[in-house]
Order: C-alpha cells, then structure tokens, then sequence
C-alpha cells in the first residue's frame, strides 16, 4: 500500500513539473528556481526550476517586489486567448469585420484590451482594411499590422 501512495504521489509531482515546465517557451519566468537554474537551458533544467520554486514558494514575493528574477514592468498578455480565440471565431469575425460590428468583434476588442472610447474606432478601422486583412496569409499578423501603422489604435498591438 505505502509503494502504490510513493509511487502515485512521484507521478503527481512529475506531471505537475513536467507540465508547469512545459506551459511556456520562455521557461521556469522567475523564483528561487529561476535564479538557482539560470543559464541552463531544456526541458530537465525547466523541471528542476518549477520543482525548487515549488519547495521554495517565493514567486508570490518576486513578483510583487520585482526581485527574484521577476520583472514587473512586463505586461500580462492575452496573445494566446486572442488567437484561441480568433481561431474558433474566424469565420464570424470575418463577417462581423466587413459590417464593421457584432459581439465577436465585440469579445475580440475585449481580450485584445481595446478601451470603450477607441472600440468604434477600432471596428471602422478593421472595416476599412477589410479586403487587405481578410486576404492575407496571416489575418491575425494583417490585424496587428493594420493597427500598428494607426496613431491611435497601435498602442492594442503586443
């Protein structure tokens, strides 16, 4: 019984590890474990650095104070809920794009941190550029460039 609970719980950990490693490219982001596992590099490396920073639960306290190898400055960002969700939505923000309105434009200005005052700006932007966006090889990166360019608008762009 005491080797199925030892062998259940070192599977737990190693999942959990392995998959917090796994989560990101950019690695173990900050903590004890960070610091401890800097310079080295792959997916072992990544692991030690989750499992010390959960031994060592210090990321709280990094990330409020900017220490522990954690920059504050850095701005969270939505970019992978934004292509989820362009992905499921495409064909109805297509649509909804070439009117210049509808609630998936609306959800889509949302997760991209569009502000109320530049919502109608940014649906009579997209509007506009329509035929140029929709025709790329890349709508998300036409969007982002479409945005870019605008004075107002470039500051939605990550």
């Amino acid at each position: 019984m005491k080797y199925k609970v030892g062998l259940i719980t070192a599977m737990t950990f190693a999942v959990a590890f392995s998959s917090n490693a796994m989560a990101t490219e950019t690695g173990a982001g900050c903590g004890v474990g960070k610091i401890v596992m800097e310079g080295k590099s792959g997916k072992d490396a990544n692991i030690v650095a989750s499992a010390i920073d959960f031994f060592i639960p210090l990321q709280p306290f990094g990330m409020t104070s900017g220490t522990l190898g954690c920059d504050v400055s850095q701005q969270v960002s939505n970019e992978h809920e934004r292509e989820t969700f362009f992905v499921k939505n495409e064909d109805n923000l297509t649509i909804e794009m070439a009117q210049g309105e509808g609630s998936h434009l609306q959800s889509f200005a949302s997760i991209m941190g569009v502000d109320n005052k530049d919502r109608d700006l940014f649906f009579d932007t997209l509007q506009t550029n329509y035929e140029t966006i929709v025709t790329s090889d890349n709508v998300l990166a036409s969007i982002d460039t479409t945005l870019m360019v605008h004075p107002t608008l470039n500051k939605y762009v990550q």
